[in-house]
This record gives C-alpha cells, sequence and structure tokens, in this order.
C-alpha cells in the first residue's frame, strides 16, 4: 500500500470503531477489553487486549495508534511503545499524520 492518505484513513476508521468500543465498557464498568488493530491493512482482524486506562493513554495524541505487534509502516510511523500485547505508534510521515489528526473524533 503506498498512498499515506489511504493508509492514514484506514488507520483513522479503525480508531473510531475502538472509540465506540472503549464507550461501551466503560459503560459496562469492564477495566480492560479487546481493541482492533488501527493499523493501515483495510483487512486486518488482529485484536489486541487493553485495559480503558492504557487506551485513554494512546488516546491522548491524535497521530498514535494501538497496532498488533509487527503491524506497523516505518514509512509513516514509528513505535514509541511495546505493550507487549500491542504496540503504540505515532505518525512521523506529515501528510499521514495531518489526515489522522483532523480525522481525530475527539478533536472534530
Amino acid at each position: 500500500m503506498d498512498d499515506p492518505v489511504k493508509r492514514a484513513h484506514t488507520e483513522a476508521l479503525f480508531r473510531d470503531v475502538n472509540e465506540r468500543i472503549a464507550e461501551s465498557a466503560a459503560r459496562f464498568d469492564v477495566d480492560a477489553t479487546q481493541f482492533i488493530c488501527e493499523c493501515a491493512d483495510p483487512n486486518c482482524t488482529h485484536r489486541v487486549e487493553a485495559t480503558l486506562v492504557e487506551y485513554e493513554e494512546v488516546r491522548a495524541d491524535g497521530a498514535t495508534f494501538m497496532l498488533a505487534p509487527g503491524h506497523d509502516e516505518p514509512d509513516i510511523e514509528r513505535v514509541i511503545a511495546d505493550k507487549g500485547r500491542f504496540h503504540v505508534v505515532e505518525k512521523i510521515q506529515s501528510t499521514a499524520r495531518e489526515v489522522v489528526r483532523r480525522l481525530n473524533p475527539r478533536t472534530a
């Protein structure tokens, strides 16, 4: 997949789904749940287990995402934390970073 904009849109879509998962988990008062991998592969079906606190830490920055280990794409993002069950990546490619920040549901 070459287009950083398309990849950024895919990751932003997965982030939107995870926002709903986090909201549902909070409503049911659970501490942890399974989120979908927020990688750029639109066919990815991997799940990552995280606490709601961990999820909120990832969401604190609109340019960071939660991925299954090994799903990062070094040309647009870098791993900034290895949590074992998942990696936290930050967008470093300028166009991708701009797109995901613009599509951040928490600032829209």
